[in-house]
Protein backbone atom coordinates (compact mmCIF):
# COMPACT_ATOMS: atom_id res chain seq x y z
CA UNK A 1 0.00 0.00 0.00
CA UNK A 2 2.57 2.70 0.82
CA UNK A 3 4.03 2.12 -3.02
CA UNK A 4 0.64 3.38 -4.08
CA UNK A 5 0.87 6.10 -2.22
CA UNK A 6 4.12 7.01 -3.64
CA UNK A 7 3.82 6.49 -6.99
CA UNK A 8 0.01 8.47 -6.47
CA UNK A 9 2.31 11.57 -4.72
CA UNK A 10 5.12 11.11 -6.98
CA UNK A 11 2.53 11.12 -10.27
CA UNK A 12 0.82 14.31 -8.99
CA UNK A 13 4.32 16.33 -8.38
CA UNK A 14 5.38 15.46 -11.81
CA UNK A 15 2.16 16.88 -13.30
CA UNK A 16 1.96 20.00 -11.21
CA UNK A 17 5.53 20.93 -12.17
CA UNK A 18 4.04 22.33 -15.46
CA UNK A 19 2.68 26.35 -14.55
CA UNK A 20 -0.70 24.96 -16.52
CA UNK A 21 -1.09 22.08 -14.25
CA UNK A 22 -0.35 23.72 -11.55
CA UNK A 23 -2.51 26.85 -11.92
CA UNK A 24 -5.50 24.66 -12.55
CA UNK A 25 -4.44 22.75 -9.26
CA UNK A 26 -4.71 26.05 -7.91
CA UNK A 27 -7.82 27.39 -8.64
CA UNK A 28 -9.67 23.82 -8.31
CA UNK A 29 -8.16 23.49 -4.96
CA UNK A 30 -9.05 26.98 -3.97
CA UNK A 31 -12.40 27.18 -5.65
CA UNK A 32 -13.18 23.31 -3.50
CA UNK A 33 -12.24 25.34 0.04
CA UNK A 34 -15.04 27.82 -1.15
CA UNK A 35 -17.58 25.18 -1.65
CA UNK A 36 -17.08 23.76 1.46
CA UNK A 37 -17.27 26.30 3.78
CA UNK A 38 -20.32 27.34 2.31
CA UNK A 39 -22.05 23.94 2.96
CA UNK A 40 -21.38 22.58 -1.04
CA UNK A 41 -21.47 18.73 0.14
CA UNK A 42 -25.49 18.80 -0.77
CA UNK A 43 -24.89 21.47 -3.58
CA UNK A 44 -23.53 19.16 -6.38
CA UNK A 45 -23.41 21.82 -9.04
CA UNK A 46 -21.05 23.94 -7.25
CA UNK A 47 -18.55 20.75 -7.61
CA UNK A 48 -18.72 21.01 -11.03
CA UNK A 49 -18.42 24.77 -10.83
CA UNK A 50 -14.90 23.51 -9.22
CA UNK A 51 -14.04 21.61 -12.34
CA UNK A 52 -15.01 24.48 -14.79
CA UNK A 53 -12.74 26.95 -12.61
CA UNK A 54 -10.25 24.58 -13.18
CA UNK A 55 -10.48 24.23 -16.94
CA UNK A 56 -10.86 27.88 -16.98
CA UNK A 57 -7.38 28.45 -15.44
CA UNK A 58 -5.84 25.88 -17.41
CA UNK A 59 -6.73 27.59 -20.57
CA UNK A 60 -6.01 31.09 -19.13
CA UNK A 61 -2.39 30.93 -18.52
CA UNK A 62 -1.41 31.86 -22.87
CA UNK A 63 -3.75 34.97 -21.87
CA UNK A 64 -1.68 35.67 -19.17
CA UNK A 65 2.01 35.29 -20.62
CA UNK A 66 0.52 37.41 -23.34
CA UNK A 67 -0.16 40.66 -20.42
CA UNK A 68 3.40 39.95 -20.35
CA UNK A 69 3.33 38.14 -16.74
CA UNK A 70 5.52 35.30 -15.87
CA UNK A 71 3.92 31.78 -15.86
CA UNK A 72 4.66 30.90 -12.11
CA UNK A 73 1.47 34.35 -11.89
CA UNK A 74 -0.79 32.25 -13.06
CA UNK A 75 -0.95 30.43 -9.92
CA UNK A 76 -1.91 33.80 -8.11
CA UNK A 77 -4.75 34.48 -11.01
CA UNK A 78 -5.42 30.88 -10.67
CA UNK A 79 -5.97 31.21 -6.96
CA UNK A 80 -8.11 34.53 -7.52
CA UNK A 81 -10.69 32.75 -10.19
CA UNK A 82 -11.29 29.66 -7.66
CA UNK A 83 -12.42 31.91 -5.51
CA UNK A 84 -14.60 34.13 -7.15
CA UNK A 85 -15.46 30.97 -9.09
CA UNK A 86 -17.42 30.73 -12.68
CA UNK A 87 -20.06 32.72 -12.27
CA UNK A 88 -18.80 35.86 -10.54
CA UNK A 89 -15.60 35.91 -13.10
CA UNK A 90 -18.85 35.89 -15.81
CA UNK A 91 -20.53 38.75 -14.00
CA UNK A 92 -17.10 40.78 -14.02
CA UNK A 93 -16.52 40.37 -17.69
CA UNK A 94 -20.27 41.36 -18.33
CA UNK A 95 -19.60 44.45 -16.78
CA UNK A 96 -16.47 45.03 -18.21
CA UNK A 97 -18.04 44.71 -21.53
CA UNK A 98 -21.18 46.49 -21.06
CA UNK A 99 -18.84 49.60 -19.77
CA UNK A 100 -16.53 49.39 -23.25
CA UNK A 101 -19.62 49.50 -25.03
CA UNK A 102 -21.03 52.56 -23.32
CA UNK A 103 -18.01 54.31 -23.81
CA UNK A 104 -17.90 53.35 -27.30
CA UNK A 105 -21.38 54.62 -27.71
CA UNK A 106 -20.19 57.80 -25.92
CA UNK A 107 -17.92 58.42 -28.39
CA UNK A 108 -19.67 57.77 -31.84
CA UNK A 109 -22.35 60.33 -30.15
CA UNK A 110 -19.85 63.06 -30.38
Amino acid sequence: MPDQITELWLTVSAFAREPAQSAALCAIFMSSLRVLTSGGLRKPKRWIETLMVGFLAWTSLPFIQHWGYEADTGRFFAAFLGYIGVHGFEKRVDRLLDNIADVASALRRK
